[in-house]
Order: structure tokens, then C-alpha cells, then sequence
């Protein structure tokens, strides 16, 4: 079969400059930031051209330029009138790609390139981080930090430090304040290696560097439907990526930031430029993390494997319509439309029949988890109403009696956290007696333990309700049924 190629884009028009340097190969920002700069081009008659930069060696054997830089994204799911829905589109703005490992001195040739404006990055999580050991003479650093200040000095250069030819650095790595943490280690360096005063000043009047927020699930390479989807679109693609239906890109323009030259924000329906990126990132940790932090527990307890599985039970939707209207939306701060909207969004995306989400994997370090994308909500509840809030204290307890084992699916489904993690509530477990005053004793502990909340959070009322919730779960074989009780199903 023969291989795609920039032929198969039937004629349809694609960038002839590079205006965007990508650092970064991988399958999420070629299914997520390329296909909405392929689409911006489309929709606009724009010429943004990206040349992607493999930061590290190794990874994948081939290169983007085997294929001409065409490949597959497939957005897959359920869409808003319940229908399954796969959509392939072939993506045209990637103009080659270049390695940083062996040949560095082609990066630095696009840093004196005019035409480029735009830098985007998502470099893994760890990328956006300070290495001390990283010189300006290696070829290349070997941070991403390291990178980008070399390629930043080397453009002030061949410029003669002119304030528009100032970069605008979209960093979409996972991490909090992503663009100022990446402008903070680009000017240590930029100390450390005694860089000009004029480039560091260069640096902060000419260069703009957005935090943003990304949220697309992209499973990636579909290896299992391959030979298939191969015989369906006719061509071999070893770049083929699959991604879910919903996508948003919130980009963050605080006052005094220039505008950005990339007009995604006026063209893609799933980019969101705003003053204040925080709103956006509660939401997403609350309503989407924390929907999955809250019903984990309680299916892996009911023998429910995967997130599919679980929302297409009735007692499973409900119980995450409820915590979401009643325990969490109440207590964020954009418009309630706007989160109702979102939610709705995140119930389809846990239906995506597409994706195999197992709650096994997504139970990996729960209590951390819990404390960071639920406690929240629990505590403002409690804290309006007086009462413990009722699913987020079902799902605390469930947590509890996953970690100890008590379910009958506990022997293949272990806690997956550190063993000092483990040990410690296996220790709380231990209080249990088997009497009233033992569980009281396990839940209180429990409540209280300040290496799982980073306080404690014990008090009678919500004590007394765990105990119940405990009980509940444990004192015969947990399943959804006995969960619809609850919820009145």
C-alpha cells in the first residue's frame, strides 16, 4: 500500500512559509495545536507554516519528512445529538521536521528566519525545567529552557535586538504557569551564561510568553484498528493519531500582553483567549478530574472496569450528574451555563466509545488526587450548608475501602500509590476492631492523616458520615445496584 504523501491532499492548498516553530513531535500537539492550525489555514486562506523540532534523541525511528509532513488526525465520539462520530482529516501545515540532536545549527538557522513568529511547546511534563549543568556551547543544551534561551540569543543576534523581531512562546506543557515558568528559567540562564544586559532587557520588552491550558484526550497511534483503517483511507500513515472529539485551548493575554499574531482565538471555536486562565483550570480539574476522582473508587469497589462501562450504567450517570450539579458547579466561579455546558461536554467524553479508560489506571495515586481535585468541593460544602456533602463523603469512604482491600475484586486490583502511601492507611485500617469504637477510631485517623489532605479534615459530623458510608460499602459486596439505593435511580 502506498505511503501518504502531501498527494494526497488532493490539490488543497498548504503553507509554503514557516511562521511557527514546534518543539515538540509528539501525538498530542499534531493532534491537538497542528489540527487547529491546519484548520485555521483552511478556514482563513491562512499560510501558517509549522517546522517541528524533535527535542530529544531517539523515540520514534521515523521522521515526519518520510511522509511530507502529511498525516491523519481521526477525532472520534460522541457528538451533542448522541451519534458515534469518527472524522479523519489529513493535516497540511506541518512543512518538515528538524532534530535538535544533529542538527542544531538548522534550528538556529530558523531563529534568523523573519518569517517565524510563533513558538509552541509541549516538552512532557519535566520539559519546562531548570538544569544548571546546561551550557551555551552545547550542541544543543539539552534542556528545553536551555533550547529556547540559545534560540532566542541567536535570533537578538541577527536582528540587532529589533523589538519586532520578538518571539511569542505558546508553552502547552502540563503544568501551572506554564509560559512565565518557562520565560523564568530562559532568563536564569540567560544570567548564568552572562548574556548580554541589552538581550536580557530584549527578553522582557520584545518577547511574549503565554501560560495556557490544553485539554484533548489523544490516545494516539490506533495500533489495534491499523490494518483497517489503512484498507478504509487507502494509504499507509505511520503518523496516523487518534484524538477525541472535544478540544480546548485556553490561552492567556494579561493586560499589557501584545496580541497574539496567531488568530486561533477568532477562528477556532475550541481556542479561548482571556485575561485570567485560573477560572478555566479550576473547571477542568474540578468538573473533568475531578468527576473521574469521584466515581473511581466506588466502581472499582462495584467490579466496573472501565469508564465507558460506568457511565453507561444508570446508578454511574446519575451519580456524576449529581456530584457535579449539586456538589461541585455550585462552588466555581464562571457562569453556571458555561459549567453546565462543560459538564455535559465531559459526560460525552466518558461515553466516548472510542477510548478504553480503566479505572484501574486512573486510580493511580487516588488520595493525592482526591486532595487535589476534590477536597476543594467537599469542604465549601460543608462549609455552606453545615453538612458533609453526600456523594464527595460516598466517594472518601470508597477510597478508604479500596486502599484496605475490602472488595471482592481486591486481590487483582491492588492500590496503585507509594508503599509509604499504602502502609500508612493500611496501618489506619488496623485501628478497625471490628467494633463501633475501632471504626470510629480508622475513620477518624483516616480523616485526620495530614500526609493525604495537607490538614486534617476530621470533625464529627463528616466522621459519622464516612462511618455510614463504610458501612454501606462493605458490609455486603458493593455493586452499581446498591449504589442506585442511594441516588434513588
Amino acid at each position: 500500500m502506498q505511503r501518504l504523501n502531501a498527494s494526497f491532499l488532493n490539490g488543497r492548498p498548504r503553507p509554503t512559509t514557516t511562521r511557527i516553530v514546534q518543539f515538540g513531535e509528539g501525538n498530542f500537539l499534531r493532534a491537538f495545536f497542528d489540527w487547529k492550525v491546519d484548520r485555521l489555514n483552511e478556514a482563513t486562506g491562512g499560510d501558517w507554516g509549522v517546522t517541528v523540532v524533535r527535542p530529544i534523541p531517539g523515540g520514534f525511528p521515523q521522521t515526519l519528512n518520510e511522509q511530507e509532513g502529511v498525516y491523519t488526525v481521526l477525532s472520534r465520539g460522541v457528538d451533542e445529538a448522541g451519534r458515534k462520530v469518527s472524522q479523519a482529516r489529513l493535516i497540511g501545515c506541518v512543512r518538515n521536521e528538524i532534530a535538535a540532536h544533529g542538527e542544531w545549527a538548522s534550528v538556529l538557522e530558523l531563529a534568523r528566519d523573519p518569517n517565524v513568529t510563533v513558538v509552541v511547546s509541549n516538552t512532557t511534563d519535566a520539559g519546562i525545567a531548570y538544569v544548571p549543568s546546561v551550557a551555551y556551547a552545547d550542541e544543543p543544551p539539552v534542556s528545553f529552557p536551555g533550547k529556547m534561551t540559545r534560540f532566542l540569543h541567536e535570533r537578538w543576534k541577527a536582528f540587532d535586538g529589533a523589538p519586532e523581531a520578538g518571539l511569542q512562546m505558546l508553552a502547552c506543557e502540563l503544568i501551572d504557569h506554564n509560559g512565565e515558568e518557562l520565560k523564568r528559567i530562559v532568563l536564569l540562564h540567560a544570567r548564568d551564561w552572562a548574556l548580554e544586559p541589552a538581550f536580557i532587557a530584549w527578553i522582557e520588552t520584545a518577547n511574549a510568553f503565554y501560560n495556557t491550558l490544553v485539554d484533548r484526550i489523544v490516545p494516539g497511534f490506533p495500533r489495534a484498528e491499523a490494518d483497517d483503517l489503512r484498507r478504509e483511507l487507502g494509504y499507509d500513515d505511520s503518523f496516523m493519531a487518534a484524538a477525541e472529539l472535544f478540544h480546548l485551548f485556553v490561552i492567556e493575554r494579561k493586560e499589557g500582553t501584545p496580541a497574539l499574531r496567531l488568530p486561533l482565538g477568532e477562528h477556532d471555536e475550541g481556542t479561548v483567549v482571556t485575561a485570567d486562565v485560573t477560572p478555566y483550570k479550576a473547571r477542568k480539574v474540578a468538573i473533568l478530574n475531578g468527576a473521574h476522582t469521584g466515581l473511581c473508587a466506588l466502581a472499582l469497589l462495584a467490579g466496573v472496569e472501565t469508564v465507558g462501562e460506568a457511565v453507561s450504567d444508570p446508578a454511574g450517570a446519575r451519580f456524576l450528574d449529581r456530584l457535579l450539579n449539586e456538589e461541585v458547579i455550585p462552588f466555581l466561579t464562571l457562569p453556571k451555563p458555561e459549567l453546565e455546558d462543560f459538564a455535559a461536554a465531559v459526560l460525552r467524553r466518558f461515553r466516548n466509545p472510542y477510548i478504553r479508560h480503566l479505572w484501574h489506571d486512573i486510580s493511580l495515586n487516588g488520595l493525592v488526587k482526591y486532595q487535589t481535585r476534590n477536597l476543594d468541593r467537599l469542604l465549601a460544602y460543608r462549609e455552606r450548608f453545615g453538612t458533609p456533602a453526600p456523594l464527595m463523603s460516598l466517594s472518601l469512604a470508597a477510597w478508604l475501602a479500596f486502599y484496605l482491600g475490602r472488595f471482592p475484586g481486591a486481590a487483582t486490583l491492588p492500590p496503585r500509590d507509594s508503599a509509604e502511601i499504602v502502609e500508612r492507611v493500611r496501618a489506619i485500617g488496623a485501628l478497625d476492631d471490628g467494633t463501633p469504637a475501632g471504626l470510629e477510631a480508622m475513620v477518624a485517623a483516616y480523616l485526620g492523616e495530614t500526609a493525604f489532605w495537607g490538614r486534617s479534615i476530621d470533625d464529627r459530623s463528616l466522621r459519622a458520615q464516612v462511618m455510614e458510608d463504610i458501612r454501606f460499602l462493605t458490609d455486603e459486596p458493593f455493586t452499581f445496584a446498591r449504589l442506585a439505593t442511594r441516588l434513588e435511580v
